[in-house]
């Protein structure tokens, strides 16, 4: 798509500013949510696993069902994202907390059919991973829609710190439960934190309202639209961009394909790293099973710290954030790898590691969410999602055989310097490239950087 032969670009969502104390408010709703759906996740997965299991005594289903499950969010990416453009996040995201509280209490309630077929679970998982993910993608929408960059960050900061710490509470109670209720009875309290994260999602939305009136401002533009639409007999609506449009737009434009390289190459490391340091912890620093896991937590410390570092930064860091927040997750990777023997080295490392590693996620995230075009967010972001999913699948698939053949310390010197080689890269990022992502052809009008924030 060219310059001068476009089509009218669509319109951007105005966002709104939540003033102090009802961003306060906002920020305790929001990390009750979290915390919510962390739980239910955490529950769930180990239920559906457990069934998995205890069906078919191999191990191998349990691969089966996490394969199916990141499949189908492939999918997901590239063909939720512009349903979301086009209709209404708020209301994909409640069907998402529906359908999963039907799944669960459809087996949880002893459906012999359903909690005896191997094959059903399968399916049952894949639904809850879809809809769990398109969930997720709509509030990556919805959140730029309503709230300024200031508001974005610190919800998105507290998010993540909130998902960290649930990480090391979630197996005990999902441990619990099971141990409560074992077998397919667990996913009812799965189902129980859904309806109570659906409650506390109607919460947040009803905070955001009376903090700054409707979730968009009524203009003269709108009025244009609805007429537009049908209820005034105006002029026909001018369609939003397809997927191919997007993409072409996404792929013709320098910065972006410079984003997508660096994140792509940063992201293959990061996610190859955190899903092999449990390995690496038990075959190549020889600890058992117990020891090896304990340690884990020590990376979602540091995870904590990244989530409060982010929202310390503000909008101003993120492009900082982008330089120094992959170098330090590869000093944290290297040194785990060939200092861990000392364990008190293995904790600074893994700490290192998970701090670089939530703070550069969310700093990409946001970065995305505040340049990107609002009115084709979820397709952008779905087509970005689903390349770096690929790339990372392919590249954990390719790792294990790695990993047998050469060992954890020759894996881990190759991500770490990676890592180091992503942070060289972002350096190069430079202010020509933060204002191309904001002029595409898809821009309505050059964007505000992100540190530009809305003040009353």
């Amino acid at each position: 798509m060219t310059a001068t032969n476009q089509k009218p670009a669509a319109k951007e969502h105005p966002t709104l500013a939540v003033r102090s104390p009802r961003l306060t408010l906002l920020l305790v709703v929001f990390a009750a949510l979290v915390l919510a759906r962390s739980m239910s996740e955490g529950i769930y997965d180990i239920a559906f696993a457990n069934l998995a299991l205890d069906l078919s005594g191999l191990v191998s289903t349990v691969g089966l069902v996490y394969f199916v499950g990141y499949g189908v969010e492939v999918v997901a990416s590239v063909a939720a994202g512009p349903l979301l453009d086009r209709g209404d996040p708020k209301t994909v995201l409640v069907v998402s907390y529906l359908v999963k509280i039907g799944v669960f209490v459809l087996i949880g309630l002893g459906s012999t059919f359903l909690s005896s077929h191997l094959w059903a679970i399968v399916v049952a998982a894949a639904t809850v991973d879809l809809v769990h993910h398109v969930g997720e993608m709509a509030l990556f929408v919805l959140l730029p829609r309503i709230l300024d960059a200031r508001a974005l960050v610190r919800v998105q900061a507290l998010g993540g710190t909130v998902r960290s710490a649930s990480e090391l509470l979630s197996p005990v109670v999902a441990g619990l439960v099971i141990a409560l209720l074992p077998g397919s009875r667990a996913l009812l309290v799965a189902a129980g934190l859904q309806v109570l994260a659906l409650a506390l999602f109607a919460a947040f939305v009803a905070v955001v309202i009376r903090a700054q009136g409707p979730l968009r401002r009524s203009t003269p533009d709108d009025a244009a639209e609805s007429d537009a639409a049908g209820d005034g007999g105006g002029a026909e609506r001018a369609p939003l961009p397809s997927r191919r449009e997007v993409a072409r737009t996404l792929t013709g434009s320098r910065a972006w394909r410079r984003f997508t390289t660096f994140h792509g190459l940063t992201v293959l490391a990061l996610s190859t790293v955190i899903l092999s340091v449990l390995s690496l912890m038990r075959e190549t620093l020889h600890m058992t099973a117990a020891g090896a896991g304990s340690f884990l937590a020590f990376s979602t410390i540091g995870a904590i710290i990244g989530g409060l570092a982010v929202a310390k930064a503000g909008p101003d860091g993120i492009y900082t954030s982008l330089r120094w927040a992959p170098a330090l997750a590869g000093a944290g990777a290297l040194t785990a790898a060939f200092l861990g023997q000392t364990r008190w080295l293995l904790a600074a490392g893994l700490i290192l590691f998970g701090l670089g590693f939530t703070v550069y996620l969310r700093s990409a995230g946001l970065l995305i969410q505040l340049r990107a075009p609002s009115a084709v967010l979820g397709t952008w972001n779905g087509l970005l999602d689903a390349v770096i999913r690929i790339v990372s699948a392919a590249a954990i698939l390719v790792t294990g055989f790695l990993f047998d053949r050469f060992g954890g310390q020759a894996i881990y010197l190759a991500f770490g310097l990676l890592l180091v080689l992503t942070a060289a890269l972002w350096s190069t990022f430079g202010t020509e490239d933060r204002a191309a992502l904001g002029a595409t052809p898809l821009h309505p009008a050059p964007a505000r950087d992100p540190g530009e924030v809305t003040r009353s």
